[in-house]
């Protein structure tokens, strides 16, 4: 089940991997935001705290473009963030072909950055390392290379799309589009080895793969290495298995060997899933492995020995939705916004009685709902029902009718987490009740090709009364009950929100005096004090009340 999407709080950018990492010693989502294009894209690092609330960005820095979405990895200890960056640039690419002028090309970099500050701790160029010609890739082969003739196609001959650090401070990276993974030293930059590629470190042997993504340190000493990858086998031009994969590798330093230790495919009948672009392979503390399926919007975890134990979709491949990466995590979130609710109604009488929907974006301590229904916004409130949580929105249906409700969140404990706010039945009107039924309406089905709605609105006298659903900003969330014996809600109601904030205050300040000698002007403001109290006691409102209709009556009758 969903637990929190940051769809409708983030808006319409590419948001890339998220991810639970370490910042400041507490737990928090990190992941990437921004605009995406031909391939790699232009935003920065986001860190979310477990209020789901933005706490800091992170900047690529130095003299290079924007952060690229492949990768945004906040380190163990939380100090820095490994970043990719896509530089475009001018080249001489007449050994490609492209000899009428200068042409384009995409630097693959990548940078250790400090988070606080933005400041650049390392940084490497591809193209300071590796050369152009060695690349699987050439210019205007496939959907993402560019074609290297213009600015706006540069040529993408590297293709960075995942960095890793170890203790010793090297990094390893992978490079889609030279079918290679590299380690490179962290003192100066330069290639240790290459695995896979055009320029082999490694005699492989029962080991090929392409089009890679998430290249992960998993074990390292002075004789092996042992890595993992998710192997593509495909750039939806050109195959090298007939699946794709995920992979753990071992390198044998001493005899310079490099051997595929274990694969894990999707468990599909067919024996398997190929993608052509993105995905990723987590191994877990437990030994399981999790994999993200890339343009194939699935996600599987297995056993160590292969077997997959759950299997799931987000949306069927023709659909369009991708997914970069999956991360499997703990993680414990209390959003500082309180639950949606919804209620409904068909006819608005018990004949239809009256549905609950309830539903908290993102958090994962809630374990039942209880909910309340009123005839009138400010109550009094009725209790009419509970529901366990179950899945990310909770239903639940009663027999009667109200006018008003909000529900409350429970932990395992039956502590309340937070309300939601009150909100008014909807009752469909009389032209849309044919389209529902005792649980909802259905959504307007699209157009038929051709087919024209003539718009039109309902006629309204002038001078008619405004719109009143009887909800306002007094009675949208129910407030505690404070030690004056009436909630705030309460007193703002007659006479408004800005008297009741000083009353509260005149209140404090008079309770706070009466512990002390008083001057005459402390004595001045308690009277004024108990004055304006007795003005906002229950009997006080009244009596004001009747002797305002008094005047508009002696008025009317030219008394």
């Amino acid at each position: 089940n969903l637990v929190w999407s940051g769809a409708g709080l983030m808006g319409p950018m590419v948001g890339h991997a998220p991810r639970v990492c370490d910042y400041q010693g507490e737990d928090h989502l990190c992941f990437y935001q921004g605009e995406q294009y031909q391939g790699f894209a232009r935003g920065h690092g986001m860190i979310m705290n477990n209020e789901y609330r933005v706490i800091k960005t992170v900047e690529s820095g130095g003299s290079t473009a924007q952060a690229d979405m492949h990768e945004f990895r906040v380190l163990p200890g939380g100090k820095t963030a490994l970043m990719t960056v896509y530089q475009t640039r001018q080249y001489d690419l007449a050994d490609f072909g492209i000899e009428r002028g200068m042409g384009w090309i995409v630097d693959s970099v990548f940078q250790e950055v400090d988070i606080e500050t933005n400041d650049v701790v390392f940084e490497w160029r591809a193209m300071d390392h590796v050369s152009p010609s060695f690349s699987y890739t050439l210019p205007g082969t496939t959907d993402t290379s560019g074609d290297g003739r213009s600015r706006n196609s540069p040529w993408d001959y590297f293709h960075i799309n995942s960095i890793d650090k170890n203790d010793d401070g090297d990094y390893l990276i992978s490079s889609r589009h030279m079918a290679a993974v590299y380690k490179i030293s962290g003192e100066d930059g330069h290639v240790i080895w290459e695995l896979n590629g055009a320029n082999p470190s490694f005699h492989n042997l029962n080991l090929h793969f392409s089009s890679q993504h998430h290249a992960r340190w998993l074990k390292e000493n002075s004789t092996h290495t042992v890595l993992s990858l998710f192997d593509n086998a495909s750039n939806h031009y050109n195959t090298t298995n007939p699946w794709s994969r995920g992979m753990s590798i071992a390198i044998n330093h001493v005899d310079r060997t490099a051997s595929m230790l274990q694969e894990w495919l999707a468990p599909e009948a067919a024996g398997g899933l190929l993608s052509g672009s993105q995905g990723n392979m987590q191994v877990l503390k437990d030994g399981h492995v999790m994999i993200g399926w890339g343009n194939n919007p699935f996600f599987s975890e297995h056993l160590p020995t292969g077997e997959a134990v759950m299997y799931g979709k987000l949306a069927q491949p023709e659909s369009g939705v991708v997914n970069y990466r999956v991360y499997k995590f703990e993680w414990s979130g209390t959003p500082r916004d309180s639950p949606a609710l919804w209620t409904y109604s068909r006819t608005g009488t018990s004949v239809a009685g009256m549905v609950f929907y309830v539903s908290w974006n993102g958090a994962t301590e809630v374990q039942s709902w209880q909910f309340y229904a009123a005839n009138d916004a400010s109550g009094p409130w009725e209790f009419v029902g509970n529901a366990t949580k179950r899945g990310f929105e909770t239903r639940l249906r009663i027999e009667t009718v109200k006018s008003y409700a909000f529900a409350e969140a429970l932990d395992e404990h039956g502590n309340v987490l937070r309300r939601s706010a009150v909100t008014k039945t909807f009752v469909p009107s009389a032209g849309l009740m044919p389209s529902c039924d005792d649980w909802s309406c259905q959504q307007h089905p699209a157009l038929a090709e051709g087919e024209v709605i003539e718009a039109h609105a309902p006629f309204v006298a002038n001078g008619g009364a405004n719109w009143n659903t009887g909800l306002n900003s007094v009675n949208y969330y129910m407030r505690q009950p404070m030690s004056m014996g009436a909630s705030i809600a309460s007193i703002a109601g007659p006479l408004g929100v800005g008297v009741a904030v000083v009353a509260l205050l005149a209140l404090c300040l008079y309770k706070h005096r009466a512990m002390r000698g008083m001057s005459g002007w402390q004595r001045s403001l308690q009277q004024r004090a108990v004055g304006l109290q007795e003005v906002l006691s229950p009997d006080g409102v009244r009596q004001r009340l009747l002797r305002q209709y008094k005047r508009v009556g002696d008025a009317e009758t030219g008394l």
